[in-house]
Order: structure tokens, then C-alpha cells, then sequence
């Protein structure tokens, strides 16, 4: 797939400065990471807490003075010890956890080291090291360690108080810097030396690097689109930089509604789904089904009204692009519509009715004498109905943003398709967001209107596949059929913020992603078959993700590249799925 990745570790680090800074549309200018990719708790926390009391311009003014300098780093861990100091102390007093919490990273600080030798910690920066161990013996209660008297000077100017405004701090740091680094605010720059190591080599010496502060340019969580594209690769980043993991489930719920719409089942039966739904793999998961419609009396909040914007935006660009591909995409409509009704005639029976005559039913005739009910006879209905539904899935998460008119366009072709030939049905999109799986139907079985819900689809946030087949399952159980083919849209990448919790069999928690994110989806697609649900896939994506593709819809699977592909590839497919359900 053509997009970029944040590691696990990455986004665990974001949600610490967001639940810092309480601000979940901040985009850090750095992360603290460990070594072993795993984020920094404490430091991830003074990220936020920087935000928080001193804003985004003075710190990205500071740290801009010195970029590109050869001792950058050093400056910047530095600059870190000074901001921390002036970050806790104002923010001790509404936190007061915060003490332990910076005990507990000093504590690390020393047991970190006792697994490298001092040699090569002092290596890395001897005057970071020397300045941070006096800084966390300090919090510890401990001695300080023996420093030179320039230093000891350093270390001093560096415990900035909590009382200086962020122009104050700024200036007390880049005087310290300007009188013990001779630091006059002009970068240096120095050639870096570059060694190239084997792969034997390159895992050994990862591990003797220290905790290190990492800078992030422009900080998206998830994946980005390519490049050129509208309003809604916004819209996608500021709905995707809201994730996070401790916030209040009511706050969630909240902006789940305000940015998808009010729920289609009241709490109470909401609770009920999610009872048997989010178990196992998605415990402490949500579900979310809306329409899109509005939350009555509630106030619209400003991201909230930015991505109505924007996806407002977006289904214009989606509309657009249809209407530039009308021909192509009308042409697609009629050949796939003619592959389903040549299909029905051949395999689907008339279904016989009841009638007040034709051939007697020895079953009803009890019903003529006693109920007065002469429709007692069975005849073949020349117009005969399908007895199944078909529900569309359109993956609506992150990885999808680079083709949402195409997607969009697939939805309506396939829906006018199967509607023309008197087939139900509903359009879906569906994505997760803040730990809910949210299912937004663009158009259900009764709407004439096609094309008018589908074009307002739009990508963002992330998909837990497995779980959104889950709620599709209950959403079926209220479908007026009995028999049900459901065909997802997919590039059969399922990836979640929200890690698959341990189990007796596996005691570590997992990331929602990779392997575990494809065997999951797989054995909810196989619990869905066994419940009579066909379960299909119309796959664009990129060639690496065939396997898992396979794995998960094994030969129920169409692949197409171009959009001229789909009346010829879904149309077998389709054709295929009606046989069995006409069987």
C-alpha cells in the first residue's frame, strides 16, 4: 500500500500528550520514545502539558533557533530538561499524581542504566547524561552527582520555575545556552558522519541507544493520502488526530453522534448488541449505527462542524467525478444489470402464492371452514421476487482517502445495478473512531434514491474489519429476508488503534493490525457463513494484500484495477453468490 505508517509505539506516545493536553487536534513537534519503540510515559505527558500551559508558538520558535546545528540534539534534550522543570510545577497543583508519576521516571531513568555500561551512555552526550542524572537523583531525594562548576551552573539555569511566562522561559534558555554553550542563536551545521552496518550488526547496536526525544514534522495517526488530493485528507487527519485511550466514554459517545449522527437504537438496546458484539477480540470496544441525521438540541461543536465542511466538500468531489465519468460509469450500470437479471431468470423460480385458486394446499384448506379464508390455493407469481437481500460495505477508513469518488462510484453502480433488478438493497460505510466501529447506512433498502446518500461517503480513522462485520450481522438479523449476501468493498488492510486485548492462550495484548487484524476478520466472515450470511469481497488494492484478501474471502473474491473492471468482475462474482442463494 502506497501510504505512510505510525508505529504502535507512535500512536500509544500521541494518545499520552493528548490526554496530557486535552487538545486532541494538537500535532506534537516531537515524541519521547525508548529504545525499544515503546513511548516514553512520563515525557509523552510533559509533551502535552507544554502545549497545555505555554502554547504551540514560543516552543516551535525555540526549538527553530537551533535546527540543523550540530549539537541539535544535545540542545534539544536540554531545552526538554528546562520545560519539564517549568511544565510540572505549574501543572503539580491540579495533578498532584504527577509526582509519582515523574518518581516513577527517574526510578526508570537508573534501572535503564544499569543495563548499559556508564561508558557508553556517557558516549552518547556526556553533558545530557551528567544534567539529566543530577535532574532525577534530585526527585529521587538523592545525593547529587559530583559536576564541574560550569555544569553545576548549567543544571541550575536549566530548573526553570513554573511562575515564567512562556517569553520568559524562552529567554531564560537561550541564555543559558548563549553563556554555558556559547550558543549565539546562528545553527552550525556539521557533516554527519554515516556508517553502514550489515544486518548483523544493525539490531545489536539499536539497543544501546538511550531514551531519545524524536522529532515529528507533520503528525498524522493512521495513514495519509496521496498526494493531490481535496478537502477531506483534512477532515480525515483532524477526525484520526482525535483517537485516543483514556478518555471519558460519554465524551466519546458524544462526539461519535455529533460527527456521524444520532444513533438508530435507543442505549438501552445499543448496550444489548454491544453486550454480545464486543467480546473476545474487541472487548472494551463500541458500536455505532447511524443515518447521519442529527442529534436533535445539541449544539455542534467546531471540529464537528469542520468536518461537515469538509465532507460536504468531499461528496461534491465525489458527485464531480461521476458526472466526468458519466458514460463510463452508466455503461457499467447497464452491463452489470443485465449479468443479474439474465442470472435471476435462469436461476431463481417463481414463487408460488396464495391465491383464491389454482392448485388446493392440503395445508390451508382447515382455513376456508373455519376462518372463512377461501385463499386456500397456491399459483406461480409470473413476477417473481428475490428472497434475498444484498448489503454493500464500503471500507470508510483512512487507508481509502486516495479513492473515495472511486469508491463512492462503485457504491452507486452496484446499488442502481442490483435495485433496477428488484434486488433490496443497503449501502454502508463503515470505520472506526475513538474505539467505536461506527456503521453509517448511505442507503437502506426502501430509498429510491441511490445516488443522493452514497455520494456523502468519505474515508477517515481506521478499521476493525472484524468488528464491523459483527454489527452488520445484527443489522441483518432485522433485514425483511431471510436469506442475505453481503459484499464488501475492500482492501483487506484491517488496522485499529485499539489493541486485541490478552487471552488465556496469548497473555500479551496484540495490536489490531498485520496477521492478527486478517485472522480475525477471517473467522467473523466464517461465523457469518455459518449463519447462512453469503459474505463477499470486491478487492482494490495493492498487490502484497491479495493474500490476506484470499485468507479472509477465500474464492468469493473479485479483483479489480480499473473502474471499467467492475461490471465484468462483480458481475461474476454476483452471479455466483445468486446460484447459492437461489439453491
Amino acid at each position: 500500500m502506497d501510504t505512510d505508517n505510525y508505529s504502535a509505539g507512535q500512536r500509544r506516545a500521541i494518545n499520552l500528550v493528548w490526554t496530557a493536553c486535552g487538545d486532541y487536534s494538537f500535532s506534537p513537534q516531537f515524541l519521547a520514545m525508548q529504545a525499544d519503540g515503546s513511548p516514553d510515559f512520563y515525557m509523552n505527558f510533559v509533551i502535552g502539558l507544554t502545549h497545555k500551559w505555554l502554547g504551540d508558538a514560543m516552543p516551535k520558535r525555540l526549538f527553530a533557533c537551533w535546527l540543523g546545528d550540530a549539537r541539535q540534539t544535545e540542545m534539544d534534550d536540554l531545552a526538554w530538561l528546562a520545560i519539564e522543570n517549568a511544565v510540572y510545577e505549574r501543572e503539580l497543583t491540579q495533578r498532584p499524581v504527577l509526582a509519582e508519576l515523574r518518581r516513577a521516571h527517574a526510578a526508570a531513568f537508573f534501572a535503564q542504566e544499569y543495563q548499559l555500561s556508564r561508558q557508553e551512555w556517557m558516549s552518547k552526550n556526556q553533558l545530557v547524561y551528567s544534567l539529566m542524572a543530577a535532574r532525577w537523583r534530585s526527585v529521587l531525594g538523592q545525593r547529587a552527582p559530583l559536576l564541574a562548576p560550569w555544569e553545576k551552573g548549567l543544571s541550575e539555569a536549566l530548573c526553570c520555575p513554573g511562575s515564567l511566562t512562556p517569553e520568559q522561559l524562552e529567554r531564560a534558555i537561550l541564555s543559558a545556552f548563549q553563556k554555558y554553550l556559547q550558543f549565539n542563536g546562528t545553527p552550525h551545521a556539521k557533516k554527519a558522519l554515516r556508517l553502514h552496518f550489515s544486518d548483523r550488526w544493525a539490531p545489536l547496536l539499536t539497543k544501546l541507544l538511550p531514551t531519545e526525544m524524536v522529532r515529528t514534522d507533520d503528525l498524522a495517526i493512521g495513514r495519509t493520502a496521496a498526494s493531490g488530493q481535496g478537502g477531506m485528507v483534512r477532515a480525515a487527519g483532524a477526525l484520526r488526530s482525535t483517537l485516543r485511550s483514556n478518555e471519558r466514554e460519554s465524551e466519546d459517545r458524544d462526539y461519535i453522534a455529533c460527527c456521524f449522527g444520532r444513533s438508530l437504537f435507543s442505549a438501552r438496546q445499543l448496550a444489548l448488541i454491544e453486550q454480545q458484539c464486543c467480546t473476545g477480540n474487541h472487548l472494551s470496544c463500541h458500536l455505532w449505527f447511524s443515518k447521519g441525521q442529527p442529534v436533535p438540541d445539541k449544539k455542534v461543536r467546531s471540529d464537528a462542524q469542520r468536518l461537515f465542511e469538509q465532507a460536504a466538500a468531499q461528496a461534491e468531489c465525489n458527485r464531480a467525478d461521476f458526472a466526468k465519468n458519466h458514460d463510463l460509469y452508466q455503461n457499467a450500470i447497464l452491463r452489470l444489470t443485465e449479468r443479474i437479471r439474465n442470472c435471476m431468470l435462469v436461476h431463481q423460480q417463481p414463487n408460488a402464492v396464495q391465491a383464491r385458486q389454482g392448485h388446493l394446499d392440503g395445508t390451508r384448506v382447515w382455513r376456508e371452514p373455519i376462518l372463512r379464508d377461501n385463499r386456500v390455493f397456491l399459483r406461480s407469481d409470473e413476477d417473481p421476487r428475490p428472497v434475498f437481500t444484498v448489503d454493500l460495505m464500503l471500507d470508510g477508513s483512512a487507508s481509502r482517502l486516495h479513492c473515495q469518488e472511486i469508491l463512492a462510484a462503485q457504491g452507486v453502480i452496484l446499488a442502481k445495478s442490483l435495485a433496477a433488478c428488484g434486488i433490496p438493497v443497503r449501502v454502508l460505510s463503515f470505520c472506526s473512531l475513538r474505539g467505536y466501529t461506527v456503521l453509517r447506512i448511505l442507503k437502506d433498502y426502501g430509498d429510491k434514491n441511490a445516488e443522493r446518500n452514497i455520494f456523502s461517503y468519505f474515508a477517515a480513522g481506521w478499521n476493525r474489519d472484524g468488528l464491523a462485520l459483527r454489527g452488520a450481522g445484527q443489522l441483518l438479523k432485522q433485514s425483511p429476508a431471510k436469506r442475505h449476501l453481503l459484499i464488501l468493498l475492500t482492501d483487506a488492510s484491517p488496522d485499529d488503534s485499539h489493541k486485541i486485548p490478552p487471552t488465556g492462550k496469548i497473555p500479551l495484548s496484540r495490536e489490531y493490525d498485520g496477521q492478527a487484524g486478517v485472522d480475525d476478520t477471517a473467522e467473523e466472515v466464517r461465523a457469518l457463513r455459518r449463519e447462512g450470511v453469503r459474505v463477499a469481497a470486491v478487492f482494490m488494492g495493492e498487490s502484497s494484500s491479495i493474500p490476506a484478501a484470499r485468507a479472509i474471502y477465500g474464492q468469493s473474491l473479485a479483483r479489480i484495477h480499473r473502474m471499467d473492471q467492475l461490471a465484468d468482475a462483480a458481475g461474476k462474482l454476483i452471479q455466483n453468490e445468486i446460484r447459492e442463494l437461489s439453491g
